[in-house]
């Protein structure tokens, strides 16, 4: 028999997954200087497009690649709102999430019939094993492109000293444009990991605010990745916790299941009221 310590560890590093690469995703978007609500409808976007095509390929490859692929076209409507026409990107954020909310019972209804999850699919076994293969190359991409390259420079000069950019004859907008269109791409293979990783199909509304813990833990770290991503983890063990106490029976006998779902959301909650990051957001991010 497992160790329910065993089962637990486990558990938070799977839980933990989609927030890993959606606080990835976010960290490209605000270290820019555009602020990202719109990380939920990225990893809608992406779960749809990896469980539809997975289900129609056979491939779970072509399902992540279509994943980031798709939430990045979806992402230019982002772009161009907020780059080219200048709108707020609060307001925009929350549309695209409710965009995603309507668009994928439309498309699934053309594809399934059906709009509400998409047929299961067969997985193969190393699918459990993929999502950390696929995450160990994102952050290793990632902290390469962001630190260790002119491009990585200079998109945090586009969220801090904008002009100073524009001054040396490079385009902010080029760069923030770039930008935007990576954390969508990184964002909707987190998706992909909640449709064919933490479930066999796409279900409506199975981010159910990932996007928004990954974007409290990204403030929370003080828009540093590293912590971003350790405070992920935390957050992962709080969601892997209530479902470790809501399979107690005494406990679920006496509490009532909604009290221990709001665990990892009281957390998130906690974590934003009472800690204060010494580190200040990015000078351009609004």
């Amino acid at each position: 028999m497992e160790s329910i310590y065993a089962l637990l560890i486990f558990s938070t590093f799977r839980m933990a997954l989609p927030l890993f690469f959606a606080a990835i995703g976010g960290y490209f978007s605000e270290k820019s200087g555009v602020a990202q609500i719109a990380l939920e409808s990225y990893l809608l976007i992406g779960a749809f497009a990896a469980a539809s095509s997975c289900y129609f390929s056979g491939s779970i490859l072509v399902g992540y690649i279509l994943a980031a692929l798709t939430s990045a076209l979806f992402a230019q409507i982002f772009c161009i709102l907020i780059l080219k026409f200048k709108a707020n990107s609060i307001v925009i954020g929350s549309g695209m999430n409710l965009l995603a909310m309507g668009i994928i019972p439309i498309v699934s209804k053309t594809l399934f019939n059906s709009t509400g999850s998409t047929p299961s699919l067969e997985l193969p076994t190393f699918n459990v094993y993929l999502p950390y293969v696929i995450l160990i190359i994102v952050v290793t991409a990632s902290y390469w492109l962001s630190e260790k390259t002119i491009w990585g420079l200079q998109m945090k000069f586009a969220g801090e000293k904008k002009q100073a950019l524009q001054s040396a004859g490079i385009s902010s907008l080029k760069l923030q444009w770039q930008s935007l269109t990576i954390s969508a791409m990184i964002t909707g293979l987190g998706g992909a990991v909640l449709s064919t990783a933490l479930s066999s199909n796409y279900s409506p509304l199975m981010s159910a605010g990932r996007g928004f813990i990954a974007l409290a833990a990204l403030i929370f770290a003080g828009w540093n990745l590293p912590r971003a991503l350790m405070v992920c983890l935390i957050f992962g063990f709080c969601e892997a916790l209530q479902i470790q106490l809501q399979s107690n029976l005494l406990i679920s006998t006496y509490v009532a299941a909604e009290f221990i779902q709001m665990i990892p959301y009281l957390a998130t909650l906690i974590a934003l009221l009472l800690v204060k990051s010494k580190l200040s957001p990015p000078a351009e991010l609004k």
